[in-house]
């Protein structure tokens, strides 16, 4: 007679049965549960949704969001609350959208959708109500400052330079040196405006890149040909050696780079010495070199001077004073080329700014 019983190890009373099948239970009771609470705990709105496009759940934030009770939504078509989408799709980056509360009052949303299987997709929603009001404040006060400000500062500055010339009469030497210290000042202030309208865009993602061939001795000879004011009213001797290299970049943004770092380096450097622009090619890549003799700037502050509204302390006979937005509006444009752009100093000797663009891969 064969022996029909079963192994040793899988031998079970029904109350082991009964155990291990409760404590599988908890076991998936508390995945369930703490999935619950990290889908349902984020700072988003939360929708799921099946493929027919109906509302299966909600998160608190939905039902904050939209004044809807979740008993009101479940079975619901999601365009309920977004009329003007028929079909919601996974997507890769969040889209903006017409939201609909309860009331019927509509917000700006963002929202991104994200499949979670064969059957749902969780639609993420935030109200970027605030963000809209904070860029219509942005865009009110880069119109009030493009303007209300550039364009009487534009006048004024008109004004001085035709009373300078004589043409409202002959001025005695005191009045001729109010008007330049006038005009300095009011050129000081153009640079500031135009400096902050130069950081919103770039911010804003406005900026944009036109590539062409140019050369590096043709970049820097505009360059120093636009600086020789502010060098001879300084007292600096400008002088360069460059090669002549092609490289591909978008050449009034790179003038602009090198006028930046050039003017730098005079408002840092005594009177009657010599601030030297290096360029040429090193691998791979384009490297421009703005040499002074002035202050240096400290080691703990060789990458903090290229955030926007950082300056070194500055002598009481600096030159032309600003906000501390051009080293950072220098950075993002270096950085649109794929380039990179650093300092090279040492405390009372003097420092080097660099820019690297790259030959190739840089569109």
């Amino acid at each position: 007679m064969s022996d029909s019983r079963t192994p040793d190890s899988q031998k079970l009373s029904y109350e082991e049965l009964s155990a291990l099948v409760k404590k599988q239970a908890t076991v998936i009771a508390n995945q369930q549960a703490r999935t619950k609470s990290i889908l349902y705990g984020i700072p988003l709105g939360l929708l799921v949704i099946d493929k027919q496009q109906r509302i299966e759940a909600v998160n608190k934030l939905v039902q904050d969001h939209f004044e809807y009770k979740p008993d009101e939504l479940k079975g619901e078509r999601a365009t309920l609350l977004f009329p003007e989408l028929q079909k919601f799709e996974p997507n890769s980056k969040p889209v903006v959208v017409v939201a609909r509360r309860k009331s019927g009052e509509t917000f700006p949303a963002e929202i991104s959708v994200n499949e979670f299987d064969a059957n749902l997709d969780f639609v993420h929603i935030q109200d970027i109500t605030e963000r809209h009001r904070l860029e219509k404040l942005r865009q009110d006060f880069l119109a009030m400052v493009s303007h209300d400000l550039r364009t009487p500062l534009t006048s004024i500055r008109l004004f001085l330079q035709m009373a300078a010339m004589g043409n409202y009469g002959d001025m005695t030497d005191k009045g001729k040196r109010a008007i330049d210290r006038a005009e300095s000042s009011t050129e000081l202030l153009i640079s500031i405006v135009n400096d902050l309208l130069e950081a919103e865009k770039i911010e804003s993602g406005d900026l944009e890149i036109d590539l062409t061939q140019t050369t590096t001795s043709r970049t820097v000879e505009r360059a120093i040909g636009a600086s020789q004011g502010a060098a001879k009213a300084g007292e600096i001797r400008l002088e360069h050696a460059v090669t002549n290299d092609v490289f591909l970049a978008d050449e009034e943004r790179i003038v602009q780079v090198l006028i930046n770092l050039i003017t730098n380096a005079i408002k840092y450097s005594p009177a009657d010495s010599v601030v030297t622009v290096l360029a040429g090619l090193e691998g791979a890549r384009v490297v421009f070199r703005v040499r002074d003799q002035g202050v240096g700037v400290p080691k703990h502050l060789q990458t903090a001077i290229f955030e926007r509204y950082r300056q070194l302390d500055q002598p009481k006979d600096t030159k032309k004073r600003g906000v501390g937005l051009g080293l950072a509006i220098c950075k993002r444009l270096v950085e649109k080329h794929h380039g990179s752009i650093w300092v090279e100093s040492e405390e009372g000797k003097g420092s080097t700014f660099c820019v690297a663009i790259p030959l190739a891969d840089n569109v």
